[in-house]
């Protein structure tokens, strides 16, 4: 399968600081995008100790032919070092995964059923909070509050203040992106139902958004059966940008050698590069099939895991904490305090 791949630690860890929110650093495993141990760990197969006092260190180890490396670890055993005993007690034991696989495919499908059922009944609530915070939906309680002479009307940028005051989401947006979010009017998910798991983000733009012409931006997360954080396929909505207005680009101006002559003028040529953006989630990495992967660098790998596992975060974030409490994320309240915060409200002696 092309997502075993990627190590499934690493996806894990982003889930985990997704699923608990947390401004610790995720700790990358030891491991290799495909689940091997790391190329040193193979090769010396043992950590370098210090040398004692008075003794030279050891000299270090040839250089290592890294192509063929990686060739001799397509064939790596993990149970290399076991017997042949404790070799067939664990082939019995992924015998009897088979069967719990079965059944939690079973759950799977029961609770997306689940999901979808509440989905359906999370809508009208979901409406009815959109009605309050786009000024449709008039307010009479008073909630104990003075007036203070100022015109009722919609509380502006609901979502981009809900979406940058996440951890995991809040720096993947840019300056530019958030005059686009300031256009953003509403946030829904729906769980994939059939064969396929996974989930869907829809992101629903005022008609007035000068900056694209869509009105509704689907992001769709497609995951392995067996297991709910590694993805199979990652799709977006193709974004219809208005001229000018592609917050994903950069426009940058190189000089070009002019005609003949001494009086040519220089000539420029606009070149557009790629930049951060939190819209480029709508055009998501492709996760490589086997083939591919084996024609691609350590470097190459790992940057695809990297950009997976960001994706993945952010859609995770957004479903399962942003959407369900976009009011708290809105003002923050829910918002984890960083470290330098922390120490500014609580400074030592002062409970």
């Amino acid at each position: 399968m092309a997502l075993a791949l990627l190590t499934r630690h690493a996806l894990r860890a982003g889930t985990v600081c997704s699923r608990v929110v947390s401004n610790k650093p995720v700790q990358v495993p030891c491991k290799s995008v495909f689940g091997r141990p790391m190329l040193a760990q193979r090769v010396l197969g043992f950590s370098v100790a210090a040398a004692p006092k008075g003794k030279q260190p050891p000299p270090p180890p040839p250089p290592v032919d890294e192509e063929n490396e990686l060739d001799e670890g397509m064939d790596y055993d993990p149970m290399e070092d076991l017997t042949v005993p404790q070799r067939r007690r664990v082939l019995a034991m992924k015998d009897v995964q088979k069967k719990y696989d079965l059944v939690h495919n079973e759950y799977q499908k029961e609770l997306a059923a689940l999901q979808h059922k509440y989905n359906e009944k999370y809508a009208p609530i979901f409406d009815e909070r959109r009605n309050i915070f786009t000024g449709k939906t008039a307010i009479t309680e008073k909630y104990e509050l003075e007036d203070d002479d100022k015109p009722d009307g919609p509380v502006p940028d609901f979502w981009l203040n809900a979406l940058a005051n996440h951890n995991k989401v809040g720096p993947f947006i840019t300056e530019r992106d958030s005059e686009v979010l300031k256009y953003l009017e509403d946030v829904r998910s729906q769980v994939l139902l059939g064969e396929e798991r996974g989930f869907k983000l829809l992101f629903y733009f005022r008609a007035d958004n000068p900056h694209f012409s869509n009105r509704i931006l689907e992001k769709v997360y497609v995951l392995e059966p067996e297991d709910d954080v590694v993805p199979k396929r990652f799709t977006g909505t193709s974004i219809s940008w208005k001229e000018g207005r592609d917050v994903t680009v950069e426009e940058t101006k190189r000089r070009v050698k002019g005609g003949k002559g001494e009086k040519s003028k220089p000539a420029f040529v606009v070149e557009k590069v790629p930049c951060d953006s939190f819209f480029t989630i709508f055009d998501p990495p492709k996760v490589p099939t086997e083939a591919e992967a084996t024609s691609m660098s350590e470097e190459e790998l790992e940057e695809v895991e990297e950009a997976l596992a960001n994706d993945f975060d952010i859609g995770f974030a957004i479903k399962d904490q942003v959407i369900p409490r976009a009011v708290e994320w809105f003002t923050g309240e829910i918002a984890p305090i960083s470290p330098d915060e922390y120490d500014d409200e609580y400074e030592e002696g002062e409970y």
